[in-house]
């Protein structure tokens, strides 16, 4: 991260959320957006657009080649690659966007730029959102259209792997999307108690387990 992001974000500390594909994270993030000052930093992709999707809007879709030109000139707050096939970053002009209109900038973002967002800003709590059960977890993944077994398997490992990554770090916080609207209002007023991280962590636990045996 260069000096400028890693100062951008400890001046104006954003709203970090995560959690496993298909997990409904996109749905809770447009609810928050609703119902409060919080808005989506538009981040950059190299993968290809898709049916409905608008160029700056849902995502600022680039070449592999401008992206690491980008990344080359410290443009990016984070960068990652994303199933070993795209790259994505969150660029600091895009942020700086948000704080210009007035509002208050969230960041839809993986384990791994958490992870490096809190080696420099360490004071940032993460939400990460889980589906509320391994059989509708699927529903929602085949609703995201056809993909290979390969394809599958690929996504279900990662999300393994950033499940494992969620229960063993304190600082994220854990919330099952069974009502969209109560967990954006959760993530929005800050609210958590153990009990409930608890039980949260027990449900992780098991998504892990049916994912093993996939």
């Amino acid at each position: 991260m260069p000096q400028a992001a890693a100062e951008l974000l400890t001046a104006h500390p954003p709203l970090l959320v995560a959690g496993t594909t298909a997990s409904g994270k996109d749905a809770v993030e447009n609810f928050i957006q609703g119902i409060s000052d919080w808005r989506h930093v538009v981040t950059h992709t190299t993968r290809q657009i898709r049916p409905g999707e608008v160029n700056g809007s849902d995502y600022w879709f680039v070449s592999e080649a401008e992206m690491l030109n980008l990344a080359e000139g410290q443009a990016f707050i984070e960068i990652k690659l994303i199933h070993d096939r795209q790259i994505s970053g969150t660029s600091i002009q895009a942020y700086n966007a948000v704080l210009a209109a007035g509002r208050k900038p969230m960041l839809r973002i993986d384990i791994q730029g958490v992870r490096d967002l809190r080696t420099r800003v360490p004071g940032l709590r993460p939400y990460f959102i889980l589906p509320p059960s391994f059989d509708v977890w699927m529903e929602r993944l085949d609703k995201r259209g056809h993909m290979s077994h390969v394809e599958r398997v690929q996504r279900l490992h990662s999300a393994r792997l950033e499940l494992e990554t969620a229960i063993e770090d304190e600082h994220f916080i854990l919330l099952i999307n069974d009502e969209i609207a109560r967990v954006a209002q959760e993530i929005v007023d800050g609210v958590t108690d153990i009990p409930s991280q608890q039980r949260n962590r027990q449900l992780a636990r098991q998504l892990i387990d049916h994912i093993k045996a996939y």
